[in-house]
């Protein structure tokens, strides 16, 4: 009852108080598709708990395939035998439900529709996104690598790498990916010829500091582990728990995780991906770099306790960031002692207190890291970029779950922004656009309400009074701050039903998300979507003496003064152009390119579920995957494709497709009369399964699977008879010519007795 909101159900065999349910034989059958006919809330919670207790971790909700995540990687069920036994899968349910099969429906609809297609997958923290995305790509490379192989293996080893630099350790997920990404890649000739990659907002936060049990980014564990004595006497390193940056969390090993192994795998990545020697060089010395930053302290200056001046305690540590990346040591101890002031030609030093030496030291290490991994996208894209002409592209889209934590602040607005826009992509290829497509095929159709989050989108980002909006709008001031940012969201936005304002004077509001109410902390808000580097800091790294650094700092330097007029030389705004880009508006940017681009895409969605909060293999919590089916939306889901037509056919195309159900038919018949006609073959049963509009035939899914079902019956027959017949003629071949030859031996042989008688 606690479960379903006082709606209560039996399960199966009247089992209910066994802690572990009595697991069907495989003679018994254990559903892969659950029907729409059986969509509920119970069935679908039953379903996949019975199928995760008997190691089936996939399930199709409709044509969704919901994935559970075990925590154990059970390498017999992806293997190259399973690739091949999915590869030609073209019947959804023909074979037990997989990610493979998912795969192979979205690559034979791109090679037969001649269609984009997009896989999006999502999900929570530690639903398995990740992993799914690596098993989809493997499944892509091994059934098609394409001529060039190597492309293809470039493709696949991107993965890896931006790993190790973007997944981090999470009180959630030991392997959560901090950022999102969407991955499309291209065909020709039905063969593989590139790719291309796009990133959204890395969380720049966890690389100065991370909660307990927690870790930095995985790539600095994998360097320490991975380098030997030589080398870390090179780069001027030691161990984990030694560096500030990474042991914050108390937690520098992952019992599932090899960092050794794993970086000898970045190594092998960046050798298939031809990063040169000397690019490799400078990942690490940055890297080392950022990790020395960490550990630069300051103390107030005891001599003079009357002002608010600090000193540098940790010289060292000066020494080594300067050795690594190629600085001067002065020039990096004043930019992080002082800031500079430009005014009539004149460069004006203020010192730092200690509050800002700190803050000024962890955004020099956030842009380092930022700006490397911006650098790595765009090196892999140029890589693995296509040369030639595309026919058709299989997308993947890996984006961060809907958050909600005890403090929620800037990234997870930004993140569950993002998820409220998939969200309304789904509803609306899924709901919106249905309707509007049943209204104008003139279709007997009752119109049903669905939860539309268009209002709370617009709450988010609709320009000019969009949360977002506001935040740009006091960014753009010098003198605004987090509270006069929250005193204007609640004035503007204080009577929205989705909007929530404290009763007590607290820094946040709320917000009414499709996947419940979130509260937010305004605290650091201006900051983080500023994320402005000062330009003394760009200029500083711009004139290293590492080429490769240098250039990366050029580029933002180039950016900033394209879209401020602003000299970093002269310190002067030499034109009146518009301001820099925010986070918040460069993000909502990328977005709004994602889902334009998604929506010429025909989807396939792939819903990944955590089954316990506590990471443990092989344990499943029905309460935790029932408020994640909530939360995805897919019980509002299949409520409405269980009353609706999710599948529609041209009459051109339904009956090119499924003549073959109808013997003899004539080609000259019009198409609309033959679609007639192949319904009309069907049972009594699926009589409200279609309806028949202007131009298209609409299917429910239990009908389109078993018209496809019954169309592979007729062309698997046909084919049988194609191969009886040409067997036939072989051997009967085969049998005149031994049979020529025999009588030819024989015919020899008499002659020869006759000759010798």
């Amino acid at each position: 009852k606690s479960l379903l909101n006082g709606k209560t159900f039996t399960f199966p065999n009247d089992e209910t108080n066994r802690v572990t349910p009595r697991i069907p034989l495989p003679s018994e059958g254990v559903n892969d598709m659950i029907t729409m006919s059986d969509l509920s809330e119970a069935s679908i919670l039953w379903n996949i708990k019975v199928r995760y207790d008997h190691r089936q971790f996939y399930t199709y909700i409709g044509s969704i395939l919901v994935a559970v995540n075990p925590y154990h990687m059970y390498h017999d069920m992806y293997s190259t035998t399973y690739v091949r036994k999915y590869e030609n899968a073209l019947v959804m349910n023909s074979l037990p439900a997989h990610i493979f099969a998912t795969a192979s429906l979205a690559h034979n609809k791109m090679l037969t529709d001649k269609m984009n297609q997009c896989v999006v997958i999502s999900g929570e923290s530690g639903g398995g996104k990740t992993q799914s995305t690596k098993l989809i790509m493997n499944y892509l490379a091994t059934v098609n690598p394409g001529k060039n192989k190597l492309i293809t293996e470039q493709i696949l080893e991107a993965s890896p790498l931006l790993e190790s630099f973007g997944n981090a350790k999470t009180v959630r997920n030991d392997n959560s990916s901090r950022f999102g990404k969407y991955i499309e890649i291209y065909y020709s000739q039905k063969s593989i010829v590139g790719a291309k990659l796009s990133d959204f907002l890395l969380e720049k936060s966890r690389i100065v500091t991370h909660s307990t049990d927690e870790r930095n980014y995985h790539v600095f564990y994998e360097l320490l582990e991975g380098f030997d004595n030589e080398e870390k006497r090179k780069y001027g390193l030691t161990t984990p728990e030694k560096y500030f940056y990474l042991n914050q969390g108390a937690s520098m090993a992952i019992s599932s995780k090899s960092d050794a192994n794993d970086f000898q795998s970045l190594l092998t990545a960046m050798k298939i991906l031809n990063f040169t020697k000397n690019e490799q060089e400078t990942i690490f010395k940055i890297l080392a770099a950022i990790l020395h930053l960490g550990n630069i302290y300051f103390s107030r200056n005891i001599e003079d306790p009357s002002h608010d001046l600090i000193q540098i305690s940790s010289k060292t540590e000066i020494e080594w960031c300067s050795h690594l990346l190629g600085l001067n040591d002065q020039g990096l101890l004043q930019n992080l002692t002082h800031k500079v002031t430009e005014a009539r030609d004149e460069r004006l030093l203020s010192p730092f207190n200690l509050e800002q030496a700190l803050d000024s030291r962890d955004a020099i290490a956030k842009a380092l890291y930022s700006t490397l991994f911006s650098w790595l996208v765009a090196r892999i894209n140029q890589i693995v970029r296509v040369n030639n002409t595309v026919d058709n592209s299989i997308a993947i889209l890996d984006i961060f779950g809907f958050e909600n934590f005890s403090i929620n602040s800037f990234e997870q607005l930004c993140i569950n922004y993002a998820n409220e826009a998939l969200q309304f992509h789904f509803n609306r290829h899924v709901f919106k656009l249905e309707q509007e497509e049943y209204a104008k095929e003139k279709l007997a159709w009752k119109k049903i309400d669905f939860a539309d989050n268009t209002d709370c989108l617009d709450l988010i980002g609709k320009k000019p009074n969009g949360i977002l909006q506001i935040l740009d709008d006091e960014s753009n001031f010098p003198k605004a701050t987090d509270h006069s940012f929250l005193h204007k969201c609640h004035r503007l936005h204080e009577s929205n039903r989705l909007y929530g304002k404290p009763r007590l004077l607290k820094t946040t509001f709320s917000i009414r998300h499709y996947a419940g109410e979130v509260e937010y902390d305004v605290r650091g808000f201006l900051d983080k979507n500023r994320d402005l580097l000062r330009g003394d800091v760009i200029d500083l790294f711009s004139s290293s003496r590492n080429e490769i650094l240098a250039n990366m700092f050029r580029d933002i330097r180039d950016v900033y003064e394209s879209h401020r007029g602003f000299h970093f030389k002269t310190g002067r705004f030499i034109t009146m152009k518009a301001k820099t880009p925010t986070v918040s508006a460069k993000f909502s940017d990328s977005l709004s390119h994602l889902i334009e681009t998604m929506t010429r895409c025909q989807p396939t969605f792939i819903r990944c579920i955590k089954p316990n909060n506590d990471k443990t293999p092989n344990k499943l919590e029905l309460s935790v995957v029932l408020e994640q089916l909530r939360n995805t939306g897919m019980l509002e889901t299949v409520r409405i494709r269980k009353l609706g037509f999710p599948r529609r056919y041209l009459f051109e195309q339904f009956a090119k497709r499924y003549r073959c159900l109808i013997p003899n038919s004539p080609d000259n018949v019009d198409v609309k009369e033959t679609t007639v006609h192949i319904l009309n073959t069907l049972s009594a049963k699926f009589t409200l399964k279609y309806q028949i509009g202007i131009t298209k035939i609409f299917l429910r899914e239990s009908l389109e699977y078993h018209l496809e079902k019954e169309r592979s019956l007729v062309i698997n027959k046909a084919a049988s008879t194609i191969q009886r017949a040409i067997k036939s003629y072989i051997q009967q071949k085969q049998f005149e010519k031994q049979r020529r030859a025999v009588v030819f031996l024989q015919k020899q042989y008499r002659r020869w007795l006759d000759n010798k008688k």
